[in-house]
């Protein structure tokens, strides 16, 4: 499972956090109709092999108003364009629904909720748009199924503290989760943001919250610990320290050596820093610059002077 799928998880795992993404992604004409006070994680992993591949079978049930109809909403993290999407779901859901009659349980509607976050545009169709040239006769034999398709990059900043959600974490959260490949916005607004969540640094609870954002923006971005630790630091001194020890803890298991060994790496074969950058989520400078300092490259990459050793 990648940074941005843990993340999304951790996002999630907080509590009021799958009620807010209900309300920001879902039509208005279904939310009317959903009891948001029965909503619940189904626990435990419903996934086969072949599924799990795909999902995080991230997966939430809610009653709906008037009946004894239970909705299951499956939420799908993506940071990049899958024009497989359709097929998959189709898959999910067929595998749901087939779990539910070798358990002798009622079926249940299932509404997938994809959310999107990547750099390129993503316009997603229905299954019927994939085969070509379809008579008219035939396309009924298509299942169309549908998702709530919901693209972050089209979400203001703005919209997102003032208008779609309530919660501060939840607002933070999705803040850092929007902007995380646009680092020098990303740079530009880390202090707003954690000023933002100020609150949040006052239990054990919010803690972990700007812990997981840490730790996801050293992992997803090239931005230097001792920048990020200060930029904190300005907002709470318990927020540097996190930092510097999230970092410390990084680097330890390896993270910053694993890029730069990446990056080394590729260079043999020749490639282009602006081709390394892709393949290591830095920016062709950063590359650049690493390159530049040879064995002293690890040393630039977590935010150290190079030029001391």
């Amino acid at each position: 499972m990648g940074n941005h799928d843990i993340f999304f998880k951790k996002i999630l795992d907080v509590e009021g956090h799958a009620e807010e993404l209900v309300r920001s992604s879902l039509p208005p004409a279904i939310l009317e109709g959903l009891d948001l006070s029965t909503l619940e994680e189904e626990k435990g992993s419903f996934l086969g092999e072949e599924l799990s591949e795909y999902f995080s079978d991230l997966l939430y049930t809610c009653q709906f108003k008037g009946s004894e109809i239970r909705i299951a909403l499956l939420f799908e993290h993506k940071s990049y364009v899958d024009h497989d999407m359709l097929f998959k779901i189709l898959l999910y859901m067929a595998s749901q629904w087939e779990r539910c009659r070798k358990q002798e349980i009622e079926k249940t509607p299932i509404i997938p909720i994809v959310i999107y976050h990547g750099e390129r545009k993503w316009q997603p169709g229905l299954l019927s748009d994939y085969f070509k040239d379809l008579p008219p006769m035939i396309k009924p034999f298509i299942p169309d199924s549908e998702y709530v398709f919901v693209d972050l990059s089209s979400w203001q900043d703005e919209d997102i503290k003032d208008k779609l959600f309530v919660m501060v974490s939840m607002k933070f959260c999705m803040l850092i989760f929007k902007n995380i490949f646009d680092p020098e916005k990303l740079r530009d607004n880390i202090k707003e943001y954690f000023e933002l969540a100020s609150s949040l640094f006052e239990d054990e609870d919010g803690l972990k919250i700007i812990k997981n954002a840490i730790e996801y923006i050293f992992k997803s971005t090239d931005l230097q610990p001792e920048y990020v630790a200060e930029t904190i630091g300005s907002v709470s001194l318990k927020g540097k320290e996190l930092a510097m020890t999230t970092a410390e803890r990084l680097m330890s298991e390896g993270v910053y050596s694993e890029k730069y060994q990446t990056i080394m790496s590729l260079r043999e074969f020749n490639m282009k820093p602006e081709d390394i950058a892709k393949a290591t989520r830095l920016t062709p400078e950063k590359v650049k610059e690493v390159l530049a300092a040879g064995d002293k490259g690890l040393d630039l990459l977590i935010g150290k002077d190079a030029t001391k050793h």
